[in-house]
């Protein structure tokens, strides 16, 4: 053997580098490594028994016949020995991270959690884990949820919440989990009541070191709550109660030391709504998700997006960072697709110069909003804004209908005063140009682009706008353009409901466009043209 095999840490190292990278094969061969010599059997177990998931790799350690299934469920058919239990014992202590499924726990008997819970050990049945993910919404396996529950658990992801039962494990979680550091559980959000409020109060007041907190749908009551924790730094929750909304507004909550903050909305009223008692001074990274939406209502109106965006400056300082924003045009389409000819919903300078005092942004997704009101002139000033710009998302996303103001020059400008980008999704109207006056003759190509997003951009002259683009960004290899025709990015969302595209007038010939793009992409595949 080499020498250089023997340090344990090495072999430890060896072996999670060999099982990342192909989780299936890699078990069998950590297996039959455990096998092969005493150097190799510890170390190869721990990384085999590192992540598990469900118990059925702990049951099947055990010798023939000691279970059954019963009914579809798996059950026992004996009580455990002491050297059976001290069997799963030598493999449940490797165990750092646990994963039980819903599925998995269909098919478990009251008779095996009873067992589970029976284990003759001083310690949690899994004393070493570390990392617990746990689906069940079922009453019957709380009782094994806390067993598994120990002193050195750092993260935890739980289903639904909202039950008694689930209340009450809340608040055992504050005393029994002071390593806590992640935590992610789903509240359902259905009521206010002081009972679940005072949960959370109690599990939140000795989780002082928590880190990252994941809690569904919740109201500014709780909030209030998490603003508390001095050591959050990462927050994601949704909003979803308007009506509760308009009857609170508490003086701003302010969150001191979060980084990032990821929130989901049902609609952007409500999301204003909650914005406006928020207050997030140290943030550098917000995501705002309004793509999982259920209702018909008016969902999307142009007049909200000034004001949603005013509520963002007063939210966060000009220290962010990164912002994104998804909106489910796709669904808000499907309903009324109108909206993508209805040049009223096209966004205008005026509305977007607030995003402007966040100079120091990396990474802007507004891929979702109508941009074609937005000028050259006006693009310029948005470029010069933001020079720190890697990534950059905006008006790209949807099947806007309506023409673009912004021009290639718009696109100049961007490469000219974003010198660090390296993605570029946004909406212009792609012709010949001078490339020999300003700003195209003073712009430094950008070689880091091998690939942009044109939306439904308009093109005249695909082998001009080609070299163009070869001679600005010389590692471009291919555009994407969003066919209006082409519904591969789509879900397969059942049709009934849904106008048929002939209802809708096409203004733009978008299937002429697609070609212009097409040929773009040809260009820049053959090298030979430059």
């Amino acid at each position: 053997m080499n020498i250089c095999l023997l340090p344990t840490e090495i072999l430890l190292h060896i072996f999670a580098i060999y099982r990342d990278s192909d989780s299936v094969r890699s078990c069998a061969t950590l297996a039959a490594l455990a096998g092969t010599c005493k150097k190799f059997k510890e170390p190869a177990l721990d990384i085999l028994w590192k992540d598990i998931t469900g118990f059925k790799p702990l049951i099947s350690c055990l010798p023939a016949g000691i279970t059954k299934k019963k009914r579809g469920k798996l059950t026992m058919r004996r009580p455990l020995l002491d050297e059976e239990w001290r069997l799963i014992d030598q493999y449940a202590r490797r165990i750092r991270s646990f994963t039980v499924p819903d599925f998995e726990q269909d098919m478990m008997s009251d008779q095996l959690i009873q067992a589970l819970l029976s284990a003759p050990f001083s310690t949690p049945l899994l004393p070493n884990l570390r990392s617990l993910v746990w689906h069940s919404v079922t009453e019957r396996f709380y009782p094994l949820l806390r067993a598994l529950i120990g002193l050195n658990i750092t993260s935890l992801e739980l289903g639904d919440m909202s039950t008694p039962s689930a209340l009450a494990l809340l608040v055992f979680l504050g005393a029994q989990c002071p390593s806590l550091r992640e935590l992610a559980c789903d509240t359902m959000y259905n009521d206010y009541s002081e009972e679940r409020l005072h949960a959370i109060c109690e599990a939140l007041h000795d989780l002082r070191g928590l880190l990252r907190l994941k809690a569904g749908f919740i109201c500014l009551r709780e909030l209030i709550h998490f603003a508390s924790l001095p050591s959050l730094t990462f927050l994601d929750f949704g909003v979803l109660d308007y009506d509760y909304v308009e009857q609170y507004y508490p003086p701003p909550i302010i969150f001191s030391q979060l980084d990032r903050v990821h929130i989901t909305a049902t609609a952007t009223p409500w999301l204003y709504h909650f914005l406006i008692n928020l207050r997030f001074p140290s943030c550098r990274s917000v995501y705002i998700d309004c793509s999982d939406l259920e209702s018909e209502e008016v969902l999307y109106d142009p007049l909200e997006i000034p004001g949603l965006i005013l509520s963002l400056l007063e939210c966060f300082s000009p220290a962010l960072e990164q912002l994104h924003f998804r909106f489910d045009f796709k669904f808000l389409a499907s309903i009324n697709k109108v909206i993508l000819t209805d040049p009223s919903h096209a966004i205008g300078f005026d509305a977007v110069a607030p995003l402007l005092s966040f100079n120091h942004l990396i990474d802007l997704r507004l891929d979702w909003i109508c941009t074609s009101a937005i000028d050259d002139a006006s693009f310029k000033t948005i470029a010069q804004s933001w020079p720190q710009l890697e990534t950059f998302l905006f008006g790209n996303g949807a099947r806007w209908a309506i023409p673009p103001s912004l021009s290639f020059i718009g696109l100049v400008h961007l490469i000219h005063h974003c010198r660090r980008l390296h993605t570029i999704g946004m909406c212009f109207c792609a012709y010949q140009v001078d490339i020999d006056s300003e700003p195209f003759s003073q712009t430094i190509p950008n070689e880091k682009i091998t690939e942009i997003s044109v939306g439904v951009s308009t093109i005249i002259n695909p082998t001009d706008v080609a070299s163009q683009l070869h001679r600005l960004l010389p590692k471009l290899t291919h555009v994407k353009f969003l066919d209006w025709l082409d519904d591969d990015d789509d879900d397969d969302d059942d049709d009934d409901d849904v106008d048929d595209d002939d209802d809708i007038p096409t203004p733009l010939p978008f299937q002429y466009l697609k070609e212009g793009w097409d040929r773009v992409n040809e260009l820049l595949g053959d090298r030979s043209h430059y």
